[in-house]
């Protein structure tokens, strides 16, 4: 190999790593002072955390942490937290669907009113595991034990400045594994790709709009034309005709035939599933 053919291959290895290296480092001083726009650190009108693990930003800190995490996850997307921090920067001000959606629907408007979250016991988690085959609670816990996927990994909301909104956005987080089981999909980058677009279809969240738009260029180019041809498509018309997901109690589901919930929330499964959804077959595995 030449000396310039060499130096260009360091360049181009070392480059991608640098700039995530930065962008962490910015994202991580972004955070050293946590004020309201027009205050000072230390000064009496800093911005009061608004809920438990709420840590107020301004405007440019949010600016930061999204870049840096989008960065981070387009490094390392096995790591959900960078993944959860984009959709925190991102998502203060795009709250009015997944709000209107619920207080449209008498389940969704109950959601708000009781503030479920996704919590089991150790004797509840086993239980799931023992409904029928078929129910949508069995289907769930079978996913997850296969993937290897604990219920209790989803990272709380933090850069969301509203109360009311923070719920919504947990809740959506926290009930993302049960659209991997109704939508039928694997962890796989591919699949994980199709369930973004779908909940950005579903709630107009930017995060999925990011993770789809810049998610495939990580792909090999076989499974990126595959993702284009067919998850892309099925996941655009899927996510727009279906049920509002944000608006599902899950938890009074668990006994349920799942193809009894999938008819319910009007949604339909990939016709075309293919060599990329198997782990075996695909190049990456990711939690988002």
């Amino acid at each position: 190999m030449s000396l310039t053919g060499l130096v260009a291959g360091v360049t181009k290895r070392a480059f991608p790593m640098a700039a995530l290296a930065g962008a962490s480092v910015i994202a991580a001083k972004s955070l050293a002072a946590f004020t309201s726009p027009d205050a000072r650190p230390g000064s009496a009108r800093s911005m009061e955390p608004l809920y438990a693990t709420h840590r107020p930003t301004t405007g440019l800190q949010k600016a930061f942490i999204a870049a840096g995490s989008a960065l981070m996850g387009f490094g390392d997307p096995t790591d959900g937290s960078h993944i959860a921090a984009l959709g925190d920067a991102t998502a203060n001000g795009h709250f009015g669907k997944m709000r209107e959606q619920m207080l449209r629907d008498p389940v969704g408007r109950r959601i708000l009113k009781e503030r479920p979250e996704i919590s089991f016991t150790t004797a509840e988690w086993n239980a799931l595991g023992k409904l029928p085959e078929g129910s949508f609670g069995r289907a769930h816990f079978d996913q997850m034990r296969r993937n290897g996927i604990s219920w209790a990994t989803r990272p709380p909301v933090r850069f969301v400045d509203n109360e009311e909104d923070a719920y919504m956005l947990l809740r959506y987080r926290q009930c993302h594994d049960f659209y991997h089981v109704i939508l039928d999909l694997d962890i796989s980058v591919v699949e994980e790709l199709a369930i973004k677009v779908f909940e950005w279809r579903q709630t107009g969240l930017p995060v999925g709009l990011i993770a789809s738009a810049f998610g495939p260029l990580r792909l090999p180019s076989n499974e990126r034309a595959r993702f284009l041809s067919d998850y892309l498509p099925w996941a655009l018309q899927c996510g727009s005709h279906a049920k509002p997901i944000i608006s599902v109690y899950w938890e009074e589901m668990w006994d349920r035939s799942i193809d009894d919930v999938r008819k319910e929330m009007g949604v339909w499964l990939l016709p075309q599933r293919n060599s990329v959804t198997g782990a075996e077959n695909s190049t990456a595995r990711v939690e988002i």
